[in-house]
């Protein structure tokens, strides 16, 4: 059958653009997801919410949240949310306002982790997905209600934050584990996104924006990692306390695996072979007479158990370690020389916009830290980005030397620009393509 003029391009038209009915999502669980609509509403974490609003989704989806609005420890004012914390990982005020006006499944957990999950409004809300995530198949704080949420025929999309498997059927559980290795934060943000796009939002050009700047943040940062470690600059991430504290595993926690990934001169844990340390799969248990070699920490801060020149503190303790009262008490070179920047732990808001936030505070100020201790030899030739690496890592106080060739180039790989004579020249292309077709039928 002969077609019309505009019945052909329409037809034209709808093979070129026409997308699949249904969208599809396979979370971290092995759960596959369908979803036929627009926009699909959700109830998620706040701090995810935060993240999808940075790709654009906006509050006719997110119907609801769930958990605090900022890290344990801020200082966040919960009567006026038009003054920032002090805490850089927190939300920003216009962020806490907006989320201010989604209907709140955990009024009560304000700055602290809980386990408060409002049921009864989540069966009012009737979202079409429960966004959760969580460590190793664990979700975060809310695992006692699972059971109930999919007993009410609420699908949950399941994220994982610190571990993927090496074996795509494979999930990072106990039995597992061996075949799991940590994830870096730039996959997570686009898992992040390619969610938004299965939940039907339409992914703003601010977006493309924020991937611009973190892959000039991200060069940045690999500058100041490199200046960092001409000088034998060495950083530790950790939970400080003046009992017990608790070193960080870079392998598995997305900030730290961007870092290293980038270049920065981290030191691996597991240093510490007293009977009194113990290890898990993402803290060394350190506590502070095996830190300090001596009573009077004062006189043997040269010699503590890592020669630590740069602190990178978990932030939930941002309040205490950044105190002069601290360093008097836990001496640390370190600490006393304010040779520090935060660690946002499990990365938050997970999304360009922060990332790119994150690089530029601590590069800025891995960049400006001096050699306080000895000199130690890094790895050579440890690829920081591999599989291998973060499966196996490297022995306690070991770190791996800069090495651009073995950098996460996903972080640098910037969108290219959009010039308006290209967009002039698609929109050529089908004003030749139309005349093309008229003159062929006329």
């Amino acid at each position: 059958m002969k077609l019309s003029i505009p019945s052909f391009i329409i037809a034209l038209t709808t093979s070129c653009f026409a997308g699949s009915e249904a969208r599809i999502y396979t979370d971290d669980a092995g759960v596959t997801h369908e979803f036929n609509g627009d926009k699909a509403q959700i109830v998620t974490f706040a701090h995810m919410a935060v993240a999808l609003h940075h790709l654009g989704m906006e509050g006719d989806q997110i119907i609801g949240t769930y958990g605090e609005y900022a890290n344990s420890g801020s200082d966040l004012d919960f009567d006026d949310f038009s003054v920032p914390s002090s805490f850089p990982a927190d939300p920003e005020p216009e962020e806490l306002q907006w989320l201010s006006k989604i209907d709140n499944l955990s009024p009560g957990c304000l700055a602290q982790w809980c386990q408060e999950f409002d049921l009864d409004l989540l069966k009012t809300l009737q979202p079409d997905f429960l966004m959760i995530h969580g460590y190793r198949q664990s979700p975060w704080a809310i695992s006692a209600i699972v059971q109930n949420v999919t007993d009410m025929g609420i699908p949950i999309i399941y994220n994982e934050i610190s571990m993927q498997d090496e074996i795509e059927e494979n999930l990072c559980t106990e039995e597992a584990f061996e075949d799991c290795h940590g994830k870096s934060m730039i996959e997570v943000i686009e898992q992040m996104e390619e969610i938004a796009i299965f939940l039907g939002t339409e992914i703003p050009d601010s977006v493309q924006d924020d991937k611009k700047e973190m892959c000039k943040a991200a060069e940045e940062f690999t500058k100041n990692a490199k200046i960092a470690h001409d000088k034998g600059v060495r950083a530790l991430a950790g939970y400080l306390s003046l009992g017990t504290s608790y070193i960080a595993d870079p392998r598995t926690d997305m900030v730290l695996r961007m870092f290293e990934e980038l270049g920065a001169p981290i030191m691996h844990y597991g240093k510490c072979t007293s009977e009194t340390c113990t290890e898990t799969y993402y803290w060394e248990y350190l506590p502070i007479e095996d830190y300090f070699p001596c009573e009077d920490r004062d006189t043997c801060a040269h010699e503590t158990l890592y020669p630590v020149d740069f602190w990178l503190y978990d932030h939930r303790t941002t309040l205490i370690v950044t105190t002069d009262e601290f360093a008097q008490s836990f001496p640390d070179k370190a600490i006393v020389a304010k040779q520090y920047a935060y660690w946002p732990i499990g990365g938050r808001i997970i999304s360009y916009k922060h990332a790119t936030e994150i690089l530029n505070i601590v590069g800025s100020e891995l960049g400006k830290a001096e050699k306080l201790h000895p000199e130690t030899s890094c790895s050579a030739d440890i690829d920081v980005s591999s599989v291998a690496h973060k499966k196996i890592g490297l022995d306690g106080g070991e770190y791996a030397c800069f090495d651009p060739q073995f950098h996460n180039q996903a972080y640098k790989d910037c969108p290219a620009e959009t010039s308006e004579a290209s967009i002039h020249g698609h929109a050529g292309f089908f004003y030749i393509l139309t005349i093309t077709l008229f003159s062929l039928f006329f």
